[in-house]
């Protein structure tokens, strides 16, 4: 196949055949987050979402019309496998306290954000863990290597105290994509240093991008 012939010589890219990587959530960053690092980094992917597709998210999220009323972890394999060589294992139920040393949250709740963080940060092989986190015109996305704990969790709050917003301004197609984008960015060069065993690429704890202002920040 030459589908990625383009970039077959990255330094990431033979050795990540080998990883296995959790990916918790796959709706307006997860689903995103998936098409960009099916198509960059072949892993295998363990999703686990217990939705299904909704009209609603066509707008924001990568499916198609008619995948409405099927489970998303199956609608979006089938997306992901109609455009590149990928290996994804689909559980359509809410995360189980399953475990691999790199994992990745795409949640719209801080509940199983915790859940996810405290099975990880009790490993002792862990690795990274990568959280996003979206709304429509802003995201965050969260670095988390072995000491990097206690400056993760003073992230962390209840559920209750989120503000919401207004319910028909929730989520963008474009900053789905850019979330999905920056997730697989900083997998890559987690990657890059892991395999060369040296910190060739930055690795920051936190990046976040807001529309309005045009505003990155890098942390």
């Amino acid at each position: 196949m030459e589908y990625n012939d383009r970039f077959k010589d990255a330094p990431w890219y033979e050795k990540s055949s080998n990883e296995h990587i959790i990916l918790v959530g796959t709706g307006g960053i997860g689903s995103n987050a998936l098409f960009a690092l099916t198509k960059t980094v072949p892993a295998t992917y363990w999703i686990y979402d217990p939705d299904k597709v909704e009209a609603i998210n066509i707008g924001t999220q990568n499916f198609k019309k008619n995948q409405i009323g099927k489970y998303k972890v199956s609608s979006i394999l089938q997306n992901c496998q109609e455009q590149s060589n990928c290996s994804i294992r689909q559980f359509n139920s809410k995360y189980n306290n399953e475990y691999f040393p790199i994992m990745i949250t795409g949640l719209d709740n801080m509940a199983t954000r915790k859940q996810v963080f405290e099975k990880w940060s009790k490993q002792d092989n862990r690795e990274l863990l990568i959280d996003g986190r979206l709304r429509a015109n802003l995201y965050e996305v969260y670095v988390v290597t072995k000491g990097r704990e206690e400056q993760y969790e003073a992230t962390l709050f209840d559920d209750s105290e989120v503000d919401d917003g207004p319910c028909t301004f929730k989520q963008t197609a474009y900053f789905g994509m850019l979330i999905g984008a920056r997730i697989t960015h900083v997998l890559v060069n987690y990657l890059i240093n892991k395999y060369a065993n040296e910190e060739i690429c930055n690795l920051p704890f936190k990046i976040s991008e807001f529309g309005e202002p045009f505003l990155i920040e890098v942390l």
